[in-house]
């Protein structure tokens, strides 16, 4: 980036540590408050990193190569089928994707005009410079340390992210203050969102007890007996079986309600209805295409007043601050 495209960044951003004012120092900002100073990775994009303890989530790297473009396909088709057609139900002008993989809807939205942006770890740099994403509009950051002004955003959207805050690995194993970090989550969304604005944010839900879209465990998960039926039951069917209670990575409707309404202070909350979210990727294996036909019956004709219930396999929900 040149020294001109730093210095309009600095109207956009703000530093994601304590929200100072941003200047172009040459090839990096710095922040006149606090002092910390970001500048961009080999790949050309600006990391955002930000102090904190525990496990440095920047360094995860949970996309190898042959994801990305599965990703990619997958991603563009949410958007199109889903996603989009969303988010265009009520004016807007700016949108932010918080965990935007290779970021296909972020350059669509731009294609069509709108003030759109992009945020994931700094593992996708690399995808995005293959790409060549706008390093003006994708960045390398935490989603719970976002580096935007207060009210920025018409729309944010994090599909498939929630469950992975306040893990260890970025997989299933969480900290110990797993609680807090996603609340921190949640309060940034919010804070960056205007007022009005709406928030999207999916994952399977806790409730429902099979998970097709995750593991039963990850490098650090404990061994236990009932880990290794689950692990071998995912094997041979591709089913996670999960507890519907306690400490769970993933998430359910009343657990993300509390997040965002009860202690973040949104007004409205809305449980969405799947049509058109799923491409039924993982129905291609043998063991489970079988279900295909009744699974997509099923998930695309729950009824309204089943979406917030254990019957439903998963949380999708869109919030109003």
């Amino acid at each position: 980036m040149k020294t001109g495209e730093f210095d309009a960044l600095c109207d956009k951003l703000v530093c994601p540590a304590c929200h100072g004012r941003l200047e172009a120092q040459e090839s990096r900002l710095a922040c006149t408050k606090c002092g910390s100073h970001y500048a961009p990775n080999r790949h050309g994009y600006i990391e955002f990193r930000v102090d904190q303890t525990g496990e440095d989530v920047y360094e995860q790297d949970t996309t190898p190569d042959e994801y990305a473009e599965t990703q990619e396909y997958c991603g563009l088709r949410l958007f199109d089928e889903y996603t989009k057609p969303v988010i265009l139900s009520t004016p807007f002008k700016s949108v932010l994707d918080v965990g935007c993989g290779m970021g296909m809807g972020t350059s669509e939205l731009l294609e069509d005009g709108y003030d759109a942006y992009g945020i994931d770890l700094p593992n996708m740099a690399r995808f995005w410079a293959r790409a060549g994403k706008d390093p003006a509009h994708f960045f390398c950051c935490d989603a719970a340390r976002l580096p935007f002004p207060d009210e920025s955003f018409d729309v944010v959207y994090s599909l498939g992210v929630i469950e992975h805050i306040g893990s260890v690995s970025g997989y299933s194993t969480l900290c110990d203050n797993y609680t807090e970090i996603r609340q921190n989550y949640a309060d940034e969304l919010l804070r960056v969102t205007r007022p009005g604005g709406r928030i999207l944010i999916a994952c399977p839900n806790k409730h429902f007890p099979i998970d097709i879209q995750h593991g039963p465990q990850d490098d650090l998960s404990t061994e236990t007996l009932i880990g290794k039926v689950r692990a071998m039951i995912y094997s041979k069917t591709g089913a996670n079986i999960h507890p519907t209670w306690g400490k769970n990575h993933l998430l359910s409707y009343s657990e993300v309600r509390d997040l965002f309404c009860t202690k973040g202070g949104a007004r409205g909350f809305e449980a969405m209805h799947l049509r058109g979210y799923f491409g039924f990727s993982k129905f291609e294996r043998k063991s489970l295409k079988p279900l295909l036909h009744v699974a997509r019956f099923y998930i695309e004709n729950l009824p309204g007043f089943l979406r917030k219930t254990g019957l439903n396999p998963y949380m999708l929900a869109r919030i109003t601050k």
